[in-house]
């Protein structure tokens, strides 16, 4: 199943207070392969070895990370229909409160008609 995922480095952190042409400098000059933005969060997606550049770069501009890890990243989402998406997610949501269960990754895409049907849940 590994060869269904790419291991990545990721960061993600407020984008309050942050320029977005100096965060994407930042990024790229780093390595990063992707940089996305949206109103509350950045994230900075780049390869396995550029992570500690990434790291050293973000703590050298003072930037508080809220998370840094390497993720595995879906090579190829699959998307199914509205009911059979919300069974996954309650399978996936079962397991991850097992103990011994610590992340799961999954190539599950997720389609906006399905967030609003768990909302409505």
């Amino acid at each position: 199943m590994a060869w269904q995922f790419t291991p990545k480095a990721y960061f993600t952190f407020s984008a309050e207070g942050h320029d977005e042409d100096d965060i994407f400098e930042l990024a790229v000059e780093a390595g990063a392969d992707d940089v996305l933005f949206s109103e509350e969060t950045i994230e900075i997606v780049g390869a396995t070895d550029s992570f500690k550049e990434i790291s050293d770069r973000l703590r050298s501009a003072a930037i508080q990370t809220d998370e840094a890890a390497l993720r595995m990243f879906p090579n190829q989402e699959m998307e199914l229909d509205v009911e059979k998406t919300l069974q996954v997610m309650r399978v996936i949501e079962d397991l991850e409160e097992l103990d011994d269960v610590q992340k799961i990754d999954s190539n599950l895409a997720i389609t906006d008609a399905a967030l609003e049907k768990l909302a409505v849940v």
